[in-house]
């Protein structure tokens, strides 16, 4: 185990870089990861998107989780699960996140992640698994399959471009379908989304997670004026690797009122293999 190799692995990372990240401090088992305020990383309504953030708490834990793993010989690395708790927006400020190991087994590590304006306020808090399996020459078995969605009927474009923009026009993100209570969108496999494996980053597709089930609340809602909303908490299941396109599903399952709970799946474009399900609460309130 090396925190010299860890260093490097983050340095080599595409998808850290395109968002400006910066490795503050790092020791065995703990990492400090900052990403300087840029406007382009606001929502559609101004404070930090939630995908950005979750993507600062993805790499300050994968980076706190390599430091206990010798990486020229664990060549199998893995974010298995994050979730993730909103608790405040940060609005025109730097986010800073730290992360450290909680406990660490045989090849699975356990990562407690908070992020905070540099004043200490916290904005969220994070749990995250992450894998360094070694399989003894064996090829891993797989069940790669998984329940769709039911097929969309009819493909319905959005009514104008509010959702495509700051944080999600960065990522290349686009809408593929918007009707109530169901939205599809896409990301593409650009070398700019992906991690030091050449695979999209963890990141991303918690981005492209977070993005679609906000808008699939929000397509419920057909008068915005005066409303608003805020991600409270998103789980995430990364399940194989992708190094292409994808298409996130989101479909709300139920809604409490102001609380939206929909789950979304994120598969490849030309094979329809499912690399990350999540579920996504999100609190949108409607001026009465």
């Amino acid at each position: 185990m090396s925190i010299e190799q860890a260093e490097a692995r983050f340095s080599r990372d595409p998808f850290s870089r395109f968002l400006g990240m910066n490795l503050v401090d790092i020791g065995h088992e703990h990492a400090i990861v900052a990403l300087p305020y840029q406007p382009e990383h606001a929502n559609a309504i101004g404070p930090l998107n939630g995908g950005a953030s979750a993507s600062l708490l993805n790499a300050a834990g994968k980076v706190a989780a390599w430091t206990g793993i010798d990486l020229d010989q664990k060549p199998n690395l893995a974010c298995v699960d994050m979730t993730v708790q909103y608790l405040s927006a940060a609005i025109e400020e730097d986010v800073i996140a730290e992360a450290q190991v909680l406990r660490r087994g045989r090849d699975l590590f356990f990562l407690d992640v908070a992020l905070r304006s540099p004043g200490g306020r916290p904005i969220c808090q994070g749990l995250l698994s992450y894998r360094s399996p070694d399989y003894a020459g064996h090829t891993p078995r797989l069940l790669p399959r998984h329940i769709r969605h039911p097929e969309i009927a009819h493909t319905v474009s959005p009514d104008d471009a509010w959702l495509i923009r700051g944080y999600v026009e960065k990522l290349a993100i686009t809408c593929q379908h918007y009707s109530p209570g169901r939205v599809q969108m896409h990301m593409p496999g650009i070398e700019t989304l992906m991690d030091a494996r050449g695979q999209l980053h963890d990141g991303a597709l918690a981005s492209v997670i977070d993005v679609c089930g906000t808008a699939a609340a929000w397509s419920l809602v057909p008068n915005r004026d005066g409303a608003r909303g805020s991600t409270i908490g998103m789980q995430i299941s990364y399940t194989q690797a992708a190094a292409e396109a994808v298409i996130a599903d989101a479909h709300v399952r139920q809604r409490s009122e102001e609380i939206f709970f929909s789950t979304v799946y994120a598969t490849t474009v030309t094979s329809g293999q499912l690399v990350a399900m999540g579920q996504v609460s999100y609190r949108l309130v409607e001026p009465r």
